[in-house]
């Protein structure tokens, strides 16, 4: 099977955040709705009250941006921006827990707004990251001009014995610049 048209994708992407942002609503009426009773009944003013739940959900959105960030240059994110994501999806899924009737059943309806929006928004982010891992990985290839050389009859190594050892030459393709240093050859006769 190959790989599926843009248009293709483009509409599974365009799905998938609609799903994201239907859930993102779900969850900051009833996860809000949740964090913001226990924050009251611990003692926070109310004002603490609104801004706490906003932190939490915060805190994952910019862990998870930092790891798609990341991604984009080639890394796995890095302990942090890993360890800040599971304390806030944890944090979050605690919170909803907490306030729940004290029965399995109670405690599973209240995390699920919660876990769906933190599950839903991961799949986007492991979408993303998947499209802009192809894309970087078409780009990272020189794409080298078939034009030829200006002096088509002149020897390559007596060209490049011209240049000094380490002069680097730069190839241009596709907007990607990379650099190539040169080592000497030696001729033998």
């Amino acid at each position: 099977m190959g790989e599926p048209s843009t248009h293709a994708v483009r509409r599974i992407q365009r799905t998938t955040i609609a799903g994201v942002a239907l859930l993102a609503l779900i969850a900051a009426v009833v996860s809000f709705r949740h964090m913001h009773e226990l924050c009251l009944r611990h003692g926070e003013d109310h004002l603490a009250a609104v801004l706490i739940p906003l932190a939490v959900d915060g805190l994952i959105v910019v862990a998870s941006m930092s790891i798609l960030l990341a991604n984009h240059y080639g890394s796995r994110g890095g302990l942090l921006a890993w360890s800040l994501l599971v304390v806030g999806s944890l944090a979050s899924l605690g919170a909803n827990v907490a306030v729940a009737e004290p029965s399995l059943i109670g405690r599973v309806i209240a995390a699920w707004p919660s876990l769906a929006l933190i599950g839903s928004y991961e799949l986007l982010m492991c979408q993303i990251r998947r499209c802009a891992g192809g894309r970087a990985e078409a780009q990272e290839l020189p794409v080298f001009s078939p034009d030829p050389p200006a002096n088509a009859e002149a020897d390559p190594v007596e060209l490049q014995e011209d240049q000094e050892e380490d002069t680097p030459v730069s190839v241009h393709g596709s907007g990607v610049r990379v650099i190539f240093p040169l080592v000497r050859r030696e001729r033998s006769m």
